[in-house]
């Protein structure tokens, strides 16, 4: 401690010294395989809760992450003391400026180590006659935290408004008359006495000079910022702000603004805006200049300023920002007295900006800047890929200083089944008249996708009968005002699917708000068939192969399979909705020859490419140009077309070589050309397309089959071989039963993680009638004795999953061995599926993808028909001493197909003892037992 300054507290030292040895850090070590670096996030567990951090490349920073989300679950905001800022008064915190700017401008402070504001002090000090030793406000309000906490305690808005906080320090500063010289007219303080030379000699440092790359943005009073590459040249002997203010046109560092610290350049400097600090138009006679505006005040402040509103440095430091400004990563920290710094090129620069939207925080994540595109529409998460929607979302807000954003769960029906089918039955009419001028629904698959951007269709789309529904709401940090109040109405199968949606639904609403930098402006969001049949301005080669001895753009254009804007073809998709796709694809500039005044090829410019992405089709994942092409591809096929060019930004953002690209961009450029390569394709998952047909879902109606078999028996043991994630057993938690022990097998540890929680998660929300719930690892072909002699077994939708020959195996050793008095199972039957098929999501006159369709599922290795599934089931009940009955759910069984799920019903004629053999292949991976009046894992 120096001179009497309380020394703060991190947010680590915080949860130390509230909870001691109770709060428990892990790390994981995430791999990436698109990276060769690591990552680590942390798990921080306190007694009452947990959190988990983001991904970064140091550990120590995933630690304090989830320290910092501990205490803002807790509301403790550390504000740079030990003190609560919440119990300081007004009058309190004007104090407290005032003794801390008499504290800094002290000997003991200006000879403390590594204080980022002695730094800058001494740097002052390096100037000559009136202006040595002039600290400007800027720098006061920017690099104390406390003064800064204190200014916040008398006005929170001073956040987004530093000059707000520089009139604060002049005000304090007004009442040091006798120690500080403080000057309206001078936006800087000093000490009226010099400083001891033998204290200002001990100071004296001469370091090295350096070259650091920054941006300038140049403002202009129409039309666009120019966004320009500058070099400062900071010498050893004079003050770095000082250099900065030169660069902007000013006399020195007293007449500049300095903004918070945003984004990270790739060695981890944070970046700051340097600008003038604007002047007030003559109009302009109130009294809320100089940053006293109330903060309530809605009138247009760019206006109030001579210097014209600098829309790319607001919108990157998210305050307000007048004039030029300069970006640059170089300042004095904690760690050295020595100047650091890092450069910031063109291409930082524009990925800073990107990176701070929502569709920018998807596509730095998927590695494809030009190509993704922030999905409209979350469906199941073994669909998704890149960080869910909720980490997202989390991530912007804590990127634009807004507090964590608060889910609410709710539950009730929404419309009663009838009128739920006379929707779906409308919407299957919609689609067979083929209109042109709506919106196209099967685009929106299952999940309201396109509900948020054409309101019109959202009546006309199946919504479920019940579910949940998530409202999510985000306030600001520092006000506490509400930002974002979002409650979508549509109601999801699963309570996770409702939080990702309603997380999605905000992503896009913030998406909107920025000036899309990001976004293509050709690319419309909500797609009508006109735009997905002639949205491209260029013609669209599709060929089996190019040769290998060519570039592909030497080839000549297939006529057959070329898309003309002037002839306007009918657009075939050839890839249902819900498939996932994996491309490998190249994007280049192309610039055309005839610009430079000679013919032949074209000039290009690789920006980006990928070896292989996979997406889901349907959920706007992929920039609707490239779905476009490649859902009307086969496997193996190459395509080549070109689109309009994006936003310049962008462009630079994702460039190799951002001043070549740039000067190819500067000439006439033609847009942005592509290469794709399918390279596979798995359709549609068996529960989404299933989903569009059946209300309540397939699944679900498997399941509650199940129960009310089970209901009616008087069994007591339940064992479900393939438990997957465990959907049976979750609704056995939720109904009373005769069941005492239920136990799930499954061979997939992922599987049986997720059902592991989710039972974790039930049995805490309420009190349980079992009193054992046993998960194992282990293949149902195999018999462990521990099972033998179950009440009921059952096995839905499992079958299908094996070898045919393994199915017999199945059957054989469950009847044999385990013996229990029921068995349920149920398999997809492969006579229904003609009318799955007449799905958009299996519409196709591709013929590889008509034969990767025949099944429900691509994971499917047989589908029975009816009658192959009696001879199964008969066959091994005849063999087995059990009788069989045929039943099924979706559809009817006195019609043909049938029912779209058959079901047999295995029953014991009579028990007849087997010499039981001790056989314990399963590994034993979760247990919970109910103590007497009690539940405990």
């Amino acid at each position: 401690m120096v001179g009497g300054e309380k020394q703060s507290l991190s947010p680590k030292e915080i949860i130390h010294h509230k909870f001691g040895v109770k709060a428990s850090y892990r790390i994981e070590q995430v791999h990436v395989s698109s990276q060769s670096t690591c990552l680590y996030r942390c798990h921080l567990q306190l007694p009452d809760f947990s959190v988990v951090s983001n991904v970064f490349k140091r550990k120590k920073d995933a630690e304090l992450s989830a320290a910092e989300l501990a205490l803002e679950k807790l509301g403790i905001h550390p504000q740079g003391d030990d003190d609560d800022d919440d119990d300081i008064t007004v009058e309190q915190a004007w104090d407290d400026i005032v003794e801390r700017i008499k504290y800094i401008f002290s000997d003991e402070f200006l000879s403390s180590d590594h204080h980022p504001l002695g730094s800058h002090l001494r740097g002052t000090l390096l100037r000559d006659g009136e202006r040595r030793g002039s600290l400007p406000l800027s720098v006061i309000a920017a690099f104390d935290a406390k003064i800064n906490s204190r200014c916040k305690v008398i006005n929170p808005s001073v956040d987004k408004d530093p000059i707000l906080a520089m009139s604060y320090v002049l005000k304090a500063a007004a009442k040091l008359s006798d120690y500080i010289v403080a000057s309206p007219h001078v936006a800087a303080l000093r000490r009226k006495n010099p400083y001891p030379p033998a204290v200002v000699e001990a100071l004296a440092t001469h370091g090295e000079s350096i070259k650091v790359e920054a941006v300038y943005i140049q403002c202009a009073t129409s039309g666009e910022e120019v966004v320009d590459p500058i070099t400062l040249d900071i010498s050893s002997g004079r003050y770095y702000l000082d250099i900065i203010a030169e660069k902007l046109g000013l006399k020195d560092s007293s007449q500049l603004i300095i903004s918070r610290t945003f984004g990270k350049t790739p060695s981890g400097y944070e970046c700051r805006v340097y600008s003038a600090i604007p002047k007030l138009n003559p109009s302009d006679k109130s009294s809320k200049a100089y940053g006293k505006r109330p903060v309530d005040d809605e009138e247009d402040q760019s206006s109030r300023f001579k210097n014209p509103w600098n829309a790319k440095a607001s919108s990157a430091c998210g305050q307000d920002i007048h004039g030029d400004a300069i970006v640059a990563a170089l300042g004095y920290s904690w760690r050295s007295n020595d100047l650091e710094h890092d450069d910031v090129t063109l291409k930082s620069f524009y990925r800073i900006c990107c990176g701070m939207s929502p569709n920018g925080i998807y596509k730095f994540s998927r590695q494809a800047l030009i190509a993704a595109t922030l999905p409209f529409s979350f469906t199941t998460k073994s669909s998704w890929r890149g960080p869910l929607p909720k980490e997202m979302l989390s991530i912007f807000c804590r990127q634009q200083q807004l507090a964590e954003p608060v889910f609410t769960i709710s539950t009730s029906p929404v419309k009663p089944l009838s009128e739920t089918l006379r929707s779906l039955k409308k919407l299957k009419d919609s689609e067979s008249n083929d209109s042109n001028n709506q919106c196209v629904n099967e685009y929106a698959g299952s999940d309201d996708s396109f509900n948020h951007y054409n309101s019109k269709d959202e009546e006309e789309l199946p919504v479920l009968e019940s579910g949940y529904k998530c409202g999510v709401k985000i306030l600001s940090k520092s006000l506490q005002d509400l930002v974002l109040d979002c409650s979508p109405r549509n109601f999801y199968e699963k309570e996770s699917y409702a939080i990702q949606n309603a997380a999605l639904k905000a992503l896009t609403w913030f998406g909107s708000l920025f000036d899309h930098l990001d976004a293509d402006p050709e690319q419309p969001r909500c797609y009508t068939k006109g735009h997905m049949n002639w949205m491209f301005t260029r013609n669209i080669m599709i060929k089996g192969k190019f040769p290998s001895s060519k570039r592909y753009e030497e080839a000549a254009y297939d006529e057959s399979k070329t898309m003309d804007m002037d002839r306007k073809p009918k657009r075939v998709q050839t890839i249902p909705n819900g498939s996932l796709v994996s491309i490998s694809y190249s994007v280049c500039v192309e610039v055309e020859a005839d610009f430079w005044g000679r013919s032949g090829k074209c000039l290009r410019e690789l920006i980006e490419s990928n070896e292989e992405i996979e997406f889901e089709v349907g959920v706007g994942s992929m920039n609707p140009h490239l779905e476009s092409v490649v859902t009307q591809m086969s496997v193996g096929q190459y395509a080549c077309f070109v689109t309009n060019m994006p936003a310049e930004g962008l462009v630079l953002a994702d460039a190799n070589d951002t001043a070549r690209t740039r000067s190819l961009l500067s000439k006439l450029a033609a847009g942005l050309e592509y290469s794709v390569h399918l390279l596979g394709v798995k359709g549609p998952t068996e529960k989404r397309v299933e989903s569009v047909f059946f209300k309540p879902p397939l699944w679900k109606q498997r399941v509650g089959y199940a129960v009310k078999l089970i209901k009616e028996s008087s069994a007591s043991t339940l064992v479900e071989f393939g438990c997957g994630s465990g959907s049976l057993l979750e609704s056995l938690l939720e109904v009373p039963t005769s069941l005492q022990t239920i136990v799930g097998v499954d061979i997939s540890q992922k599987a049986l993680d997720r059902a592991a929680k989710m039972l974790d998660s039930k049995l805490n929300k309420g009190a349980c009638n079992l009193k054992t719930i046993r998960l194992y690892d282990g293949s149902i072909l195999e018999f462990d004795s521990r099972l033998h002699g179950i009440d009921i077994a059952t096995c839905l939708e499992v079958i299908e999953h094996m070898e045919e020959d393994e199915a017999f195996q199945f059957g054989k050793t469950v009847l044999t061995l385990f013996r229990p008095k029921l068995l349920i199972v149920s398999t997809p039957n492969y006579e229904y599926n003609k009318i799955l098929h007449k799905s958009s999501l299996y519409h196709s006159k591709d013929r590889s993808m008509s034969q990767r369709s025949k099944f429900r599922s691509h994971d499917h290795k047989f589908e029975w028909t009816r009658a192959q599934f009696s001879h199964w089931a008969s066959k091994l009940a005849k063999s087995h001493n059990y009788s069989v009955e045929f039943s099924g759910v979706g559809g009817s069984g006195d019609v043909d197909p049938g029912f779209a799920s058959q079901i047999a019903v295995f029953k014991q004629k009579s028990f007849t003892e087997v010499k039981k053999v001790s056989m314990q292949p399963y590994k034993l991976i979760w247990e919970w037992t109910r103590a007497e009046g009690d539940n405990k894992n």
